[in-house]
């Protein structure tokens, strides 16, 4: 004669065999890039603290899976935007040189070219700026770059670079106050003084507080027709 178990002893075996699944199953594995991006909300946020925890946590897991697999671009440069975020400039440069032994990315690159600018390297920023904006790829930083290269410009003294670089990242990015007042500098120190109210105009429009640009603009206004 068959023996049926009843309802809830079945229910009982179906619950425990689950339990085992769930605990034999590999554990979901961390995202690094997701880790970043939750790290710059964070920040954005001004919870510095909690943000330098996660991307220290995003380099932890980028450099496991750099040693697993070290043409993994993508842990490359998540691992570069970390630490440039955690101000370490001279590990950026590190760790791009290394992965750029691996593959071309332009990502990284670009990340560099920020970094070598903050270290005061200008010549070898222009020259990430430039070598990211040939490449094509990874677009996206466009307007950064072309900023960031007017920055170079700007401490340079190179005032006409400073303003294609400037106008660049306006044109691409024009809601950005300090950009506007970058350019608003460079075009008084060309002695262009139209351009030069406009922009700094422009920066008030966003950011009706902004002191550096409502002292640019009373220094400018008057030269008008000089």
């Amino acid at each position: 004669m068959r023996r049926y178990l009843p309802a809830f002893a079945l229910a009982i075996l179906a619950s425990s065999s689950l339990i085992v699944v769930a605990q034999t199953a590999d554990p979901p594995k961390a995202d690094a890039a997701l880790i970043y991006r939750q790290a710059r909300d964070i920040e954005l946020s001004g919870r510095s603290a909690d943000a330098t925890a996660l991307y220290n946590k995003a380099i932890s897991i980028c450099e496991k899976e750099i040693v697993a697999e070290p043409k993994r671009m993508d842990a490359w440069a998540v691992k570069c935007w970390s630490l440039f975020r955690l101000g370490k400039h001279q590990e950026v440069i590190d760790a791009g040189v290394e992965a750029l032994k691996n593959g071309a990315d332009s990502r990284i690159v670009e990340q560099m070219g920020e970094s070598y600018f903050y270290l005061g390297n200008s010549d070898k920023a222009l020259a990430s700026f430039q070598r990211y904006l040939n490449s094509g790829q990874y677009i996206d930083r466009l307007a950064t770059a072309y900023f960031f290269m007017g920055e170079t410009y700007l401490r340079m003294r190179r005032w006409a670079h400073a303003d294609i670089a400037y106008s660049t990242a306006v044109n691409r990015e024009p809601s950005l106050p300090r950009w506007w007042f970058r350019l608003g500098q460079t075009c008084e120190q060309l002695g262009e003084w139209q351009r030069a109210v406009d922009a700094y105009n422009k920066a008030l429009s966003l950011k009706s507080d902004m002191k550096e640009a409502s002292e640019g603009l009373a220094r400018v206004k008057p030269k008008i027709g000089t």
